[in-house]
């Protein structure tokens, strides 16, 4: 297995560091890997045994930094800084993330893209593929998808739900999106009005993971290639509903699903890496 770091904008020029994990023999197949919330492109450990996974199989890894990364943080734009972070990122804005990744590797050479997320990735991954419908991309890999919305309401206390849905609604209103309210979820304790009136109350335009709700998603219906999806049974993220009620709504809502759960494992996979490797060596 080789390693370079890279650098690839997004489409609207902000520059997104990676790293991209080659296979000693050469490949057109690639996965891009899409981190979640306030994350980054190397701090989860469970990107090693992925790294091993793919390139044993064949298959090139890419992992970069999209404008979600930390909570708020300056990003260079060319020869400038432009600040942006988890708590301040618009969801929609994932598609000029991607768009830059995905054009770079077609560039590079690679016929087949593999699109995978974790966390909010994997919101980001499902709504990218929505949007483009790209015909080389052939696979989606979710690593412990969330619903966004019913994980706030599980994490904010019904006072801490109530002041900040009305405090976001209030300053959207008077065009103040971009104004910090209290946000107990965050490590930073503060996201934009903007970001959580938008992209974190139900109804938003990343609400489309909804595991308590039994009707179609339209969005999901949608993605007809195959899914393969990952969590543990002890992931207070993704498990906003019973395990079943959740492994029933992926079933359902997605054609061409397949699950896997790792047992014991949370949403960072702390100290199942192992067992997330063999899922993908067994997968792919």
């Amino acid at each position: 297995m080789n390693q370079k770091l890279i650098r690839i904008n997004s489409i609207d020029g902000i520059e997104q560091p990676g790293i991209l994990y080659t296979p000693n023999k050469k490949t057109e197949k690639i996965v891009i890997h899409v981190h979640g919330l306030n994350g980054n492109f190397y701090e989860n450990r469970f990107i090693d045994n992925l790294a091993k996974a793919y390139t044993e199989k064949n298959i090139s890894l890419l992992t970069f930094n999209n404008r979600g990364r930390d909570f708020i943080t300056e990003l260079l734009q060319g020869d400038d800084f432009t600040i942006i972070g988890g708590s301040l990122e618009r969801f929609k804005d994932c598609i000029l993330d991607i768009e830059g990744i995905v054009n770079w590797v077609k560039n590079s050479g690679y016929k087949e893209i593999i699109l995978e997320g974790h966390s909010y990735g994997c919101n980001k991954v499902l709504y990218y593929y929505f949007k483009k419908k790209a015909d080389i991309i052939k696979k989606i890999v979710l690593l412990a998808p969330c619903d966004i919305p019913s994980e706030c309401k599980k994490y904010l206390s019904q006072e801490e739900y109530k002041i900040a849905m009305e405090e976001s609604t209030k300053l959207v209103k008077e065009n103040n999106e971009n104004e910090l309210i209290d946000f107990s979820v965050m490590a930073n304790g503060k996201i934009a009005a903007g970001t959580y009136y938008y992209d974190f109350l139900p109804g938003g335009e990343n609400d489309f993971l909804k595991y308590g709700n039994k009707e179609k998603n339209p969005i999901l219906d949608n993605v007809t290639i195959p899914t393969l999806v990952i969590f543990g049974d002890k992931d207070d993220c993704v498990l906003t509903e019973p395990i079943e009620v959740v492994k029933n709504y992926l079933i359902e809502n997605i054609k061409n699903c397949h699950i896997e759960i790792i047992e014991g494992a949370n949403h960072s996979y702390t100290n199942k890496g192992t067992e997330l490797e063999k899922i993908i060596k067994h997968n792919f």
